[in-house]
C-alpha cells in the first residue's frame, strides 16, 4: 500500500553513495532536458462520481474496466469492498461488501476474463465480475501465510509471492501458483530464511520454445538496512521448479524492485536493482547492460517497468520518467520532472502516442508526449482532493478512468 512504498522510499532517499564498482560499461547518464507545456484542454473530464459520501476512501492502488464498469474499491479499514461505476455515466451500478470471518480490506487485485483476484492481508479470493459473487477464496492465515504481491503471467497463471511463518525461526518466502478460476493451488519455490528475513518478487513468465521459466529477484538479507542487503535474480523451470540459472548479487549496494516482476523483451530480463536498471540474458542470467543514473538514491518500489514498440519506459521514487533502448540499455530521452511514485502502471495510449499514468508524488495525473518525453499536461486535483490510484483505460469507449480519494473519475486525453 502507500503508506508502506513511501516508508521504503524515505528509508532509501536517505542514502547517497557516490561510488560505481560495476564491471558492466555504463550508458551516458546525462538526463535529456525537457519542457513542461500546460495546455488545459489536453484532459477532458467526461464524469466525477463520489465514492462515499462519509469519508474519503484509500482504496487498493490497482483498478480495472471491465464490460461496461470501472472497477474500484473500499477504504483501509472497511472489509473487502469492491463498486462498479458505470463506464459512460458515472453512476454507481452495483457494489459488493464480504460477508464473511475476514474483515480486512483488499490490498490488491489482479483481472483474468471475468475473474477478479484479491489479495487481503489474511486471505486471497477469486471474484467473478459477471456474477458479482464469489468464485473461491483461501484463508491463508490458516496456512500461517502472509501474502505479498502478485502478478498474472503470460501463461495465464496468477503467482503470489507469499510468507510462511514470517518473523520466527521457520520463516519461508514461497512463491505460490494459482488456477485463477478454481484457485487451485501449489508451491513452485520457497527460499528458508538463514540469518535473515527472505524475500522475492512476483515472476515474469518466459517461454524461449525449448523451456518455460519463471524468472523472479530474491532478497537473501531482506530484513537488513539497504547498504547491507542483496538482490539475486532467480530462474526456475515451471514445470520441474528446479533452479536454472541463479545471478548472485545483480546490483552493487542495495536490493530494489521487489513488489513487481521484471520485464521480458525478446530474449532478454530487465529489473531494476540499486538506482541502475540491468539487462539479462534470460535463457542464463548473463547481464548484458546496466543504465545507472546519476542519482544514488532512486528505487524502483512503486512503478512497473513498460515495454512498448521497442522503447522501456521506466519510473523510480523520485521524479524522472525516462526511455530507455531495452536492447542496449542506451537512453533515449529523460524527463526530470515526468513525476514521482507513478502507481503501478504507466498506460501507453497508442492512438495519441502518449503516456498517461497518475503520480502520486505530485497527486495528479500526467500525460507525457511517449516519443520525447515532454509533459504536455498535469492535472492536479479535482474538488481539492488529489489523484492517488492507477489509471485504466476502455478501448471501445477510448476513455481513461481513476479516482482521488473522494471520486472516480472518467476523462479522455487529447493530443494539443
Amino acid at each position: 500500500m502507500k503508506t508502506t512504498n513511501l516508508f521504503i522510499a524515505i528509508i532509501i532517499t536517505s542514502l547517497f553513495w557516490a561510488c560505481d564498482n560495476s564491471d558492466v560499461p555504463i550508458p551516458q547518464t546525462k538526463p535529456v532536458e525537457t519542457e513542461d507545456v500546460d495546455i488545459n484542454d489536453v484532459f477532458e473530464m467526461k464524469w466525477a462520481t463520489r465514492m462515499n459520501f462519509e469519508k474519503e476512501i484509500v482504496g487498493s492502488d490497482q483498478q480495472q474496466v471491465f464490460e461496461n464498469n470501472f472497477i474500484c474499491f473500499g477504504d483501509l479499514g472497511d472489509p473487502a469492498t469492491i463498486f462498479g461505476f458505470n463506464i459512460n455515466t458515472g453512476s454507481k451500478d452495483w457494489e459488493y461488501i464480504y460477508e464473511g470471518d475476514d474483515k480486512a480490506n483488499i490490498n490488491n487485485n489482479y483481472l483474468y476474463e471475468n475473474i477478479l483476484i484479491c489479495v487481503t492481508g489474511k486471505r486471497v479470493f477469486g471474484f467473478d465480475l459477471k456474477s458479482h459473487t464469489l468464485a473461491w477464496e483461501l484463508n491463508l492465515r490458516d496456512l500461517n501465510i502472509r501474502p505479498s504481491r502478485g502478478t498474472i503471467a503470460t501463461n495465464n497463471i496468477f503467482y503470489l509471492a507469499a510468507d510462511f511463518d514470517f518473523k520466527h525461526d521457520s520463516h519461508t518466502q514461497h512463491l505460490m501458483e494459482f488456477n485463477i478460476f478454481t484457485g487451485d493451488y501449489r508451491i513452485v519455490y520457497s527460499a528458508k530464511a538463514i540469518e535473515y528475513l527472505i524475500g522475492i518478487s512476483p515472476p515474469v513468465h518466459y517461454n524461449n520454445g525449448k523451456q518455460e521459466l519463471l524468472i523472479f529477484n530474491e532478497y537473501p538479507k531482506f530484513s537488513e538496512p539497504p547498504e547491507r542487503s542483496s538482490q539475486n535474480m532467480v530462474a526456475i523451470d515451471l514445470h520441474t521448479t528446479e533452479v536454472v540459472w541463479r545471478c548472485e548479487n545483480i546490483s552493487d549496494f542495495f536490493s530494489s524492485n521487489s513488489l513487481h516482476p521484471p520485464i521480458i523483451y525478446k530474449n532478454k530480463v530487465i529489473t531494476g536493482g540499486d538506482w541502475s536498471i540491468y539487462g539479462f540474458n534470460a535463457d542464463n542470467g548473463e547481464k548484458l547492460w546496466r543504465y545507472a543514473f546519476d542519482y544514488p538514491w532512486g528505487i524502483w518500489a512503486t512503478t512497473n517497468h513498460l515495454i512498448h514498440n521497442d522503447r522501456l519506459y521506466v519510473n523510480n521514487t523520485i521524479e524522472d520518467v525516462t526511455c530507455l533502448n531495452p536492447e542496449t540499455g542506451a537512453l533515449i530521452w529523460n524527463n526530470p520532472q515526468g513525476g514521482p511514485n507513478c502507481t503501478d502502471n504507466m498506460l501507453y495510449y497508442e492512438k495519441e502516442d502518449l503516456l498517461v499514468f497518475t503520480s502520486w508524488g505530485y497527486g495528479s495525473v500526467m500525460v507525457l508526449d511517449a516519443l520525447n518525453g515532454k509533459t504536455l499536461h498535469r492535472e492536479r486535483a479535482y474538488e481539492y482532493s488529489q489523484f492517488n490510484n492507477d489509471v485504466v483505460y476502455d478501448a471501445e469507449s477510448d476513455m481513461f478512468f481513476t479516482s482521488t480519494y473522494k471520486h472516480a473519475i472518467g476523462f479522455k486525453v487529447n493530443r494539443p
